[in-house]
């Protein structure tokens, strides 16, 4: 899991890669990574990513980051609970303020993700979160080495030779056209366009893994591809400090602040007052308090949107 801290320094340029090191840069399949968009889901599932209230904990100049982020594809890590002592550790590790936000959901957990950006706001997990019964990793580890030889023929007579070598084919790619920016693009996106296929191929295996925990909360109605609701892999009462939501096409309903004994008060008003605009903004007393008010509004979807979703 991944430390407060780490998810506070989404917002750096430090904590993202480029597209080219997210395809390439694992050891073994189940360590694959996964690119998540909304139209993605979408396309794969044939139903209407649904929309959530999510939050987000960020700084005054991240603040201004989601603001410009409002309505776009480019993806961020949310959560629907996080409890008080969490969330006031991360505000004294420099946080600042909680967001709450209206989101399309992409993709939900009960726990930490490790979902990571790359540099164009799409955002990557590693594959054993989708799939952790392996159902596709001989598909994948296929699709590899087929990229491999289409991109370069040699590879094919490289496998005769040294048939030992496996997906060692594809991670040569790597190396063989660092320099060759057109071809890189290339095999980018022959790498999404076959990871998104064979997903596609298995999404009556992984919905419930996508899709199962928003679900089982009652927040959301999706359904399986064959028309049943898919159920979760947690009740509701197995929360962890915080659950990841993987959100797009953001809107900042409002700004929320807190008391703690690290940040004197006055930073409100030279750090989140000014970047406001006609955000409505509310100040609590402490991270208990707020914390409080996060669950009742995910409490009030679940009631809002429960009943309906086992209806359907």
């Amino acid at each position: 899991m991944k430390s407060f801290k780490g998810y506070l320094k989404e917002d750096a340029p430090a904590w993202q890669s480029s597209t080219s090191q997210k395809i390439f840069d694992f050891g073994q399949i189940s360590n694959m990574q996964i690119p998540l968009t909304s139209s993605t889901m979408e396309w794969i599932f044939q139903v209407q990513i649904p929309r959530a209230t999510v939050f987000h904990v960020t700084n005054g100049i991240g603040l201004e980051k989601l603001k410009r982020l409002q309505n776009k594809k480019k993806s961020i890590s949310a959560f629907f609970n996080m409890d008080a002592s969490t969330m006031d550790a991360g505000i004294q590790g420099g946080g600042g303020l909680v967001v709450e936000l209206d989101a399309n959901i992409i993709m939900s957990s009960k726990g930490d993700l490790m979902s990571m950006p790359d540099k164009t706001g799409r955002r990557w997990v590693e594959l054993y979160n989708i799939d952790p019964k392996e159902k596709m990793h001989k598909e994948l580890e296929k699709m590899l080495i087929d990229l491999a030889i289409k991109h370069d023929p040699k590879n094919k007579e490289y496998l005769k030779t040294s048939p030992e070598i496996g997906i060692g084919v594809w991670y040569k790619l790597q190396s063989d056209f660092k320099d060759d920016g057109k071809k890189i693009s290339l095999i980018i996106a022959d790498y999404i366009d076959g990871v998104n296929a064979i997903l596609k191929k298995h999404k009556k295996d992984i919905q419930g893994r996508i899709h199962g925990y928003y679900v089982r909360r009652g927040t959301i109605a999706v359904k399986h591809p064959s028309g049943r609701m898919v159920g979760g892999d947690s009740e509701i009462s197995e929360w962890n400090a915080w659950d990841e939501q993987v959100v797009d096409k953001i809107k900042i309903e409002k700004v929320h602040t807190f008391n703690t004994a690290t940040r004197p008060f006055e930073w409100i008003d030279d750090s989140v007052i000014p970047r406001l605009g006609r955000i409505p903004h509310k100040h609590w007393k402490s991270a208990t308090e707020l914390s409080t008010y996060i669950s009742q509004v995910a409490d009030a979807e679940v009631r809002t949107f429960g009943g309906w979703a086992r209806k359907k």
